[in-house]
């Protein structure tokens, strides 16, 4: 039995509060800027859409940075921020009227009923939003501990290794986001290293390391950006005073354990996480404001609406996908309602029926305007040139180098039967690590989307149109349908049902809010009670799912953080660092496994280790046969020995075993491995001289003979 796992850790609870604190100050305050110069007024598509704005101002730095070779710093990260609202306040020009004014008469009616009445619906639904990050906060605290926790997930690891180059480089070009040597530089592989930028602008600016500063930024993601999209998307599709409907859809994704906090923590996918939850915003100023604006609004809307497309997709590309399908499925059902509005009123021979709030749908005020729409239309081709210039090379590396392509990757669960794959999709079991059967429900959640589906009605028909959209391509992918179009949303899912399912959850979750508001028109006595019947509803809704998943999620939290299932880096991992970065010379090299904790040598002691990733690539040969031959010392291995300078090695033998693909199986010759065979017990191999060790990790020193000097 493996003794238990020393968990490195460090920092004081004062200290983590500022690390959250800087990192949703930078998700917010450059995005918030270009948004407000820009145009925008209304408070929740200001606050939900900036974390978007944000990182596509982030990307202009490090893609401005990369090209002219200067450092990727917070100081360029402001000044582009600074010059890219400049921007948009020159071609928006004169200042337009606020766009949540309200007109005249309503002005008049909001004055009477008083201020609450006015505001109450934003009140309810900022009080669920808080409750909801306040929540996420918490799950975070209990299962992560201080945030200088490390992950023992070696895709997380891999996301802390991007973070520390960055910060130690200053090389943040997305074309060459992961260095798989990080002292050269080279070779280096498109990654969607988004999310990796804004961590590092959170370790710059708080003094913390690149461990710190990415786990801020994952809590941030699902207790700020995630929560905020959904307000800012309810204010966009759902009726005004439907607005506490975008809270309660905030504080049910903060206990969905599906799909946000198994990708960022079970599974590893935290870009693709972070993607989906700036998902809401990006669709919310994607689509047509409500107000009908001049051309020069709608031009001064165009780099903000570029910046935030661009930032998504510079956080993971499957976000085109989210952010689109969202933005279409929408528009259509608004079309197509508009439409027959219109039909309908000249059946009736009235000429204003598009304008009466009874008959419109609500939101799309703005495509019943031909005028309007052209111009909004005309200001997205505009958005499509400018985002595909910033990140058009990038979509186009990740594509060319197979993505997520099922022929790569086999399908994280066997096909299913119809009612088997009706019940998954709809009573959203927890799945994963930690439900491999299934068999845990969330049935607070699931009662709550399908009551909203029932009770959508024309209101809400654009939300429950584009979740049963999802929905059905969820099923299908269960059931194994395959078609062209549906084996490409396959392919850039990574062939993974929890990343179909996932593109429609915040589609589900505002069924969630339909639901609970349906019901607090319903209890209330009166309109102006309703925004209070709806927040207890939905802290009603928070606290059953609490207790019914809650617990569940922390342990998956301290699985892989607090008290580790398994183990890649702990103490004597930190030991061996501490002491390789006394003793390595300028130039010498160390020869490590990409499997176990030897990664964090370089995260935080800027040891120049050689392998990057769990299994080295085919595009470092050289590598390879060192992971493969290194205990043989071959007289290639000699060679690159002598010609890289590999002076030192470091093995922790307790690393997690790692099934190899057939490819790799055969070059290395067993079917996987915890320690690569060419690195195995080092202290009967001749040319070794065993310098270091703590616990099961050890440090060898390949002997001066060996290297021929």
């Amino acid at each position: 039995m493996n003794p238990p796992v020393v968990v490195v850790t460090g920092g004081s609870t004062a200290g983590d509060v500022l690390t959250l604190v800087v990192a949703a100050l930078w998700v917010l305050v450059p995005g918030a800027a270009v948004l407000a110069a820009g145009g925008v007024r209304r408070l929740p598509l200001l606050l939900g859409a900036a974390p978007a704005v944000s990182i596509g101002v982030s990307t202009v730095a490090a893609s401005v940075t990369g090209a002219t070779g200067t450092r990727f710093a917070w100081w360029g990260v402001l000044a582009a921020a600074l010059v890219l609202a400049g921007l948009a306040r020159l071609l928006r020009g004169p200042v337009l009227p606020a766009e949540d004014a309200p007109p005249a008469p309503a002005r008049d009616v909001a004055r009477a009923e008083g201020v609450f009445s006015a505001r109450g619906p934003l009140l309810a639904a900022g009080v669920l939003v808080l409750a909801a990050a306040a929540t996420t906060c918490t799950l975070f605290r209990r299962g992560m501990g201080a945030l200088a926790t490390p992950s023992q997930e070696h895709d997380t690891i891999t996301h802390t290794l991007v973070t520390a180059r960055i910060l130690r480089t200053g090389d943040a070009a997305p074309w060459r986001a992961q260095a798989l040597d990080v002292v050269t530089g080279t070779p280096a592989q498109y990654y969607p290293d988004g999310l990796h930028q804004w961590a590092a602008l959170v370790a710059q600016t708080a003094r913390v390391d690149a461990v710190s500063g990415l786990n801020a930024t994952s809590v941030v993601v699902l207790a700020v950006v995630q929560t905020l999209g959904l307000l800012a998307l309810a204010d966009r599709v759902l009726p005004p005073r439907w607005l506490p409907a975008g809270g309660v859809a905030a504080v049910a994704s903060a206990l969905a354990y599906q799909p946000l906090l198994a990708m960022h923590h079970d599974s590893g996918a935290l870009p693709n996480a972070a993607a989906i939850a700036l998902a809401p915003g990006a669709i919310a100023l994607v689509l047509p404001p409500r107000e009908e604006l001049p051309w020069r609004g709608v031009v001064g809307r165009v780099p903000a609406v570029a910046l935030a497309c661009a930032g998504a997709v510079t956080v993971h590309p499957s976000a085109a996908l989210t952010v689109g399908s969202g933005v279409l499925g929408v528009w259509c059902v608004w079309l197509v309602g508009s439409g027959l509005t219109a039909l309908r009123g000249r059946r009736r021979g009235a000429e204003d029926t598009l304008s009466a709030p009874e008959t419109a749908f609500p939101g799309a005020e703005s495509v019943s305007s031909t005028r309007g729409t052209g111009r909004w239309l005309v200001g997205l081709a505009a958005v499509a040139v400018l985002a595909g210039g910033l990140v058009g090379s990038s979509l186009l590396q990740a594509a060319s180098a197979g993505g997520g392509s099922s022929s790569r990757f086999a399908r994280d669960l066997d096909p299913e039967s119809l009612p088997d794959a009706l019940h998954r999709v709809l009573t959203l079991p927890l799945q994963g690590g930690m439900d491999p059967a299934g068999t845990q429900e969330q049935w607070v959640l699931a009662v709550a989307v399908l009551a909203g589906l029932a009770l959508a009605g024309r209101r809400a028909l654009p939300v429950a149109f584009v979740w049963l959209v999802w929905s059905a391509l969820a099923v299908a992918y269960l059931v194994d349908l395959h078609a062209p179009g549906l084996d490409l949303v396959w392919d850039s899912a990574w062939n993974s049902y929890y990343r179909v399912v996932a593109h429609g959850s915040p589609w589900a979750w505002l069924l969630a809010g339909v639901a609970v508001v349906r019901a607090a028109g319903w209890l209330a006595r009166g309109r102006r009670a309703e925004p209070v019947v709806a927040a207890v509803l939905g802290l009603a809704l928070l606290a059953g799912a609490a207790v019914a998943s809650g617990p569940t999620e922390v342990r998956a939290l301290r699985e892989r953080y607090a008290d580790p299932a398994y183990e890649r880096i702990d103490a004597d991992d930190q030991a061996a660092a501490r002491y390789l970065a006394s003793v390595v010379r300028p130039g010498q090299r160390v020869m490590n496994s990409g499997n176990d904790g030897s990664t964090y040598a370089y995260v935080l002691q800027g040891v120049p280790v050689l392998a990057t990733t769990a299994v080295p690539l085919a595009s470092q040969p050289d590598l390879r046969i060192l992971a493969r031959d290194l205990r043989a010392l071959t007289p290639q291995v000699l060679q690159i020995v002598r010609r890289d300078d590999v002076a030192w090695v470091v093995v922790d033998s307790l690393a997690p075993g790692l099934p190899l693909r057939p490819a790799d199986a055969q070059f290395f010759g067993v079917p996987g491995y915890a320690v690569p065979p060419g690195l195995v017990d080092l202290d009967t191999a001749p040319g070794f001289r065993r310098a270091f060790t703590s616990g099961s990790v050890g440090v060898w020193e390949i002997e001066s003979q060996a290297q021929g000097s």
